[in-house]
């Protein structure tokens, strides 16, 4: 994670778009396809992301969480990169898609307001992204109840 957002690549493991944090600002998707961007609360640092790919749309589960948004893309890629950005690309940083083609990704986020720089007795911020094959859809704001949220939507 760099500069306040972490950054979902495919192939070209580049994201290059401004996201339109006024409306959802947890995650929006490349128009073009082939990338997302999570809106982080710490601007350089470590978060932690656990990532589920799911045949169909899982549960909706918020408890817990302080903001839940859902966003659709076109991914041309076989997989998921969550921000490594390097040329070698680490596979365990990845998530294997069955195909390119539409998908989901509902995005979790937790302790998005907890300061940067981070102490180390303060909680990690945390992420789960589950993603499935879907059309494309509107995005939806499922739960939206942090600091951080609140600042870049207004």
């Amino acid at each position: 994670m760099d500069a306040t957002t972490l950054d979902l690549a495919g192939e070209e493991l580049v994201v290059e778009f401004e996201p339109e944090w006024t409306v959802n600002a947890l995650v929006d998707a490349d128009p073009d396809g082939d990338g997302a961007r999570i809106l982080c609360g710490q601007e350089i640092g470590s978060v932690a992301v656990t990532a589920e790919l799911w045949d169909s749309a899982p549960p909706l589960d918020i408890e817990g969480w302080q903001d839940v948004s859902e966003v659709s893309v076109t991914w041309r890629s076989a997989f998921i990169d969550f921000g490594t950005t390097d040329q070698g690309s680490d596979p365990n940083k990845r998530l294997d898609l069955p195909g390119p083609g539409d998908y989901r990704l509902r995005v979790h986020g937790c302790n998005r307001d907890d300061g940067d720089p981070r102490d180390d007795a303060d909680p990690i911020e945390e992420y789960l992204i589950q993603v499935w094959p879907a059309p494309i859809a509107e995005p939806t704001v499922h739960k939206a109840t942090s600091q951080t949220f609140a600042y870049w939507s207004s």
